[in-house]
């Protein structure tokens, strides 16, 4: 049972949760598997029967999951946000919101250098973080909607936080660089791996099952 499992896993993450924090869930929409849709719907509603404190959407421009939420009591309760790459997925997410009178909290825009899959096609190295920012942010602006944006994808240094700041963004989103921190529960010798990785060792490719660029590095055990 796909949401039973669910509940499971985010109420287990939230009576180990400490202090003031909140935990959000990342809930992918592009699968490859049985019953695609009545397994987003589980996945969604299960995190929220589960307590969670917010849900990120990604992979997918989830023009339906809104409305597979619509229904559940918290519902307008917890965060809801959305990972997109363009102001054109921006829009069309925005449009299925306005179905059930439902905004974002928050706009993450994931640009191409992110690690982890990517919202582009092959020309993903003529894309840029900071355009797609101004353009989300130029959108939302025209809509008259003060929804935060998050920036994500190669923000490596406080001077890369500084420059998309400019760009409008009201954070920013940082992973590999806390993957080798105490904190973060990968094995150590898989931490290793991303200290002795050199900028050759990255690599595009769509291993991934949802169809999208994935990046990742070349000696992933997914490649092996």
């Amino acid at each position: 049972d796909v949401r039973a499992a669910q509940i499971r896993h985010v109420e287990a993450s939230m009576q180990a949760k400490k202090g003031d924090g909140a935990i959000f869930i990342n809930v992918m929409e592009k699968l490859t598997m049985n019953n695609a849709q009545a397994t987003l719907e589980a996945r969604l509603n299960g995190a929220l029967d589960g307590g969670i404190d917010g849900i990120t959407l990604s992979a997918g421009l989830h023009n339906s999951s809104l409305r597979l939420m619509a229904g559940h009591p918290r519902f307008r309760e917890a965060k809801i946000g959305i990972i997109v790459s363009s102001d054109r997925a921006l829009k069309l997410f925005l449009r299925s919101g306005s179905r059930v009178n439902r905004l974002p909290d928050y706009v993450v825009v994931e640009g191409p250098l992110a690690g982890g899959h990517l919202g582009f096609g092959e020309d993903w190295a003529q894309q840029s973080l900071d355009t797609i920012v101004q353009d989300v942010v130029r959108l939302l602006k025209s809509e008259n909607l003060d929804i935060p944006v998050i920036a994500a994808g190669g923000i490596f240094t406080g001077e890369d936080a500084r420059r998309i700041a400019g760009c409008g963004a009201s954070g920013i989103q940082v992973a590999t660089r806390f993957t080798v921190t105490e904190e973060c529960g990968l094995p150590a010798n898989v931490k290793q791996e991303y200290f002795r990785a050199e900028e050759k060792d990255v690599v595009v490719n769509c291993a991934s099952p949802t169809g999208y660029l994935m990046r990742m590095l070349s000696y992933s055990p997914c490649l092996t």
